[in-house]
């Protein structure tokens, strides 16, 4: 909702508190100076008012002086915003950044942050995050509009939103006190648009039209945005977005197979303000898509199971209550949300993948050396997955104490997540032998289930002086539910099919800035520590079969007679230490140069990792595996007049024992440096440019670190990028854009899931937008 300047015409002095305050109180200033000069003469003409009155009109008119007509305009003039936190590892795409950039997908977004890497793809529902060298899709939890995406897609990927519906991406690297459990990597906060980004002052009503084209797979792109305020405290936002595509040519010329895109999405979003102090927001996404992905996008051998055909229709619904009152106690935010996934994923004969191997004597279902024989041949397989989520997330801030230089408030939450997912697998031809392996399409190496967490978290803030204390505490209560096929499998061994447990989660900032408060500079030092934690998925606690780290051959003496692991599995836990300094100034060396950077190291211990757990000579259970990773990241925002650079570069090194094998940290990305310089020649043109050089990484080409199948290590290339765009407003209608992604045509490589080699990413693109606005 648009905040309303209501300027009285009075005698008052504001006294604002601040530059931009006073920025913004200027028609109150200029008024206030006027009554102050003028109070002198209206005493006088108090005290002679009779004797003008008596007097003939003529000379009473000559006798006052008529001052010329001013005219005052309230001009807001805002800081850059670079999207830097100067004490947290949390950096914020903004929509000015979405605007330029113009990603073809939220991957492409927050490539660029520090830490951040892409893995699987080359699609976007194929690709996975990267984040200081987790990634699992359990190591990185997104949300969306608050509400928690991607459960449990063990071995896929994949964050289903299109850019061109978002306000801004939010990035946490590392584990958050308010973020969850899972999130040992950090977490994604994308938010959607309001109708109030695209209101004018005393608009009602609008439109937005876009339309796109990508000469790489002649990508063609529309989106239609309607946003209306009909009446002063509702707004309302509907957009729809269609992305269709041929197959992407690669760096050497060659086209990916089936990596044509069919997706569309819809975003609906309602605000209500029943009163200046209650916002309700409810929003609606939808997305569809459709083509060639890895199986394996986030787990597994690299590449070992081949490719699929994956359609997804996915449906996210949220409802956001803000009550701010004129409280200092109160300021609680509230989200309900729900959302849907509908996913399938299609394997068929000529993929050759493991799952369906290909028949060489089929012809479809054709037996060909004898037609009568109809079991033989299967045909095409086909998961479909149905996954539900509910979420409620609530908070306050309460500021206790607010007296010049102390400062105390309470931040306090409660959460609660329940997902559960439904899978079959099934053949083309039902009466295949094959199809006894999956009986009612039941797959005991994904099982289904359902998982849900309670959590309370309470974090506090002292500020005295230049010095803040932030510690915090979170108490997680888990369940974790076993369904379908799999409760047969544990129930001739009276083993549970419920495992609960409790974890409890600590955090310390502390930050001391060194220049006083009240300078335009910031200098801030600063050091958090904070604890993290990832429950085992329901494929690790129930799964049966090829892929359970208790199966015989793992756990030949004590190991559960089910060969089902179960409550055997210990969480994952993690400790990160950090220390930074951030500095920001609005005049760099005494010039007009703005500047915001921040420099962070940090060490990252995790321990009882899921992939250590297994059965030692003696016949105990263990779970002793670890990683370690240090890590650098640097990150800067520079603007002068229409000028600005933004820079970024990570650097991530770490070792990992697996129980039994020491290795270097395969997970962890090449060294990357980023930087996006860019110019506003004027309000009509502005142009940008973005280079970024990753440096080349150790991968795992096969083995999982046993003594039977020992790692093999390679080297994936690092690669250079170029990328610009050009933005032209033709008028207050009509905007033009041209981008060029990978001008050099640089053949490259995403970084594959689990350390492994990544899949080539798309040659040289040239799209061209047009945006109309009403």
């Amino acid at each position: 909702m648009k905040i309303k300047h209501v300027y009285n015409m009075t005698c008052a002095d504001p006294s604002p508190r601040s530059v931009m305050q006073l920025l913004r109180a200027l028609p109150i200033l200029l008024t206030t100076w006027y009554c102050l000069s003028a109070a002198p003469w209206a005493h006088a003409e108090a005290a002679s008012m009779d004797e003008i009155t008596d007097k003939p009109a003529s000379e009473a008119t000559d006798a006052v002086d008529t001052l010329p007509e001013v005219t005052v305009t309230d001009r807001k003039i805002d800081a850059p915003t670079p999207g830097i936190h100067p004490t947290l590892p949390i950096t914020t795409i903004t929509s000015e950044q979405l605007q330029r950039l113009q990603p073809s997908h939220i991957f492409d977004a927050i490539r660029s942050v520090p830490g951040v890497s892409i893995n699987g793809g080359p699609r976007p529902s194929g690709m996975t995050f990267n984040i200081r060298g987790y990634g699992d899709n359990e190591d990185v939890m997104v949300k969306v509009d608050g509400v928690p995406k991607g459960f449990e897609k063990y071995r896929m990927g994949g964050t289903f939103i299109e850019p061109e519906l978002l306000k801004s991406i939010e990035v946490q690297r590392g584990p958050q006190i308010t973020s969850g459990s899972g999130s040992l990597g950090g977490t994604v906060n994308a938010t959607t648009k309001n109708a109030e980004d695209f209101l004018k002052p005393g608009q009602h009503y609008g439109a937005k039209l876009k339309f796109g084209y990508g000469n790489n797979n002649d990508e063609y792109t529309r989106s239609y945005l309607l946003f209306a305020r009909p009446e002063e405290r509702i707004d309302i936002l509907y957009n729809y977005s269609n992305r269709q595509s041929n197959d992407m040519t690669l760096g050497d010329g060659t086209k990916l197979t089936n990596s044509a895109i069919a997706s569309i999405s819809h975003l609906l979003k309602v605000s209500v303000f029943p009163t200046e102090d209650l916002q309700l927001v409810t929003s609606i996404v939808k997305f569809d898509d459709t083509g060639l992905q890895p199986y394996d996008a986030t787990g597994g051998q690299p590449g070992f199971f081949g490719n699929v055909i994956r359609s997804v229709d996915d449906l996210t619904w949220s409802e956001t209550v803000q009550y701010d009152p004129q409280s200092p106690l109160v300021h609680v935010k509230a989200t309900v949300g729900a959302g849907h996934t509908h996913l399938q994923d299609v394997i068929s004969q000529e993929m050759g993948s493991t799952f369906n191997p290909k028949q060489t004597q089929c012809q479809g279902l054709l037996y060909l050396p004898d037609p009568s024989n109809t079991t033989f041949c299967r045909g095409d397989l086909t998961d479909t997955y149905q996954y539900k989520t509910q979420t409620v997330d609530i908070s306050n801030l309460a500021v206790l104490k607010e007296s010049g230089w102390l400062h105390l408030s309470l931040l306090a939450g409660f959460q609660y997540n329940a997902s559960e997912r439904a899978i079959t697998r099934v053949y083309q031809n039902r009466s295949t032998t094959m199809q006894s392996t999956y009986p009612d399409g039941f797959n005991a190496s994904a099982p289904p289930g359902r998982k849900s967490f309670e959590a309370l978290y309470v974090q506090p803030t002292l500020q005295m002086g230049q010095f803040t204390l932030t510690p915090g505490y979170r108490q997680d209560r888990y369940q974790v539910e076993a369904a379908g096929g799999t409760l047969a499998l544990l129930q001739p061994y009276d083993q549970a099919n419920t495992i609960k447990f409790k974890e409890e989660t600590w955090s310390l900032g502390l930050a001391y800035d060194v220049l006083a408060k009240n300078q335009p500079d910031k200098l801030t030092v600063y050091s958090n520590y904070g604890q993290g934690f990832r429950p085992p998925l329901i494929d690790e606690y129930f799964t049966q079969g090829p892929f359970s780290r208790c199966r015989a051959q793992l756990m030949p003496i004590n190991g559960p007679d089910s060969r089902i692991c179960g409550d055997l599995y210990q969480p994952q836990r993690s400790e990160t230490t950090e220390l930074g300094v951030s500095y920001q100034t609005p005049h760099l060396l005494n010039t007009d140069v703005w500047f915001s950077g921040k420099l962070n190291v940090y060490h990252t211990h995790t321990s009882q990792l899921l992939i250590s757990l297994r059965e030692e000579v003696d016949g105990t259970i263990s779970q002793n595996g670890w990683e370690r990773r240090n890590g650098v990241e640097v990150e800067s925002f520079l603007q002068y007049h229409g000028w600005y650079l933004r820079s970024g570069y990570a650097r991530i090194r770490g070792e990992i024992f697996n129980g039994q094998t020491f290795a270097p940290l395969f997970t962890a990305p090449g060294n990357a440096l980023n930087i996006n310089l860019g110019v506003a020649l004027n309000k009509q043109l502005d142009l940008n440019m973005t280079y970024r050089k990753v440096s080349a990484r150790d991968i795992l080409l096969s083995g999982d670190g046993t003594d039977s199948s020992r790692y093999v290590f390679g080297q994936q290339a690092g690669y250079e990028m170029w990328n610009a765009g050009i933005r032209l407003n033709v008028n207050e209608h009509l905007t033009l854009r041209l981008i060029g992604e990978n001008l050099k045509n640089e053949r490259y490589r995403l970084d594959g899931s689990m350390g492994g080699l990544g899949m080539y990413g798309p040659g040289r693109n040239l799209k061209f937008l047009v945006e109309m606005t009403y």
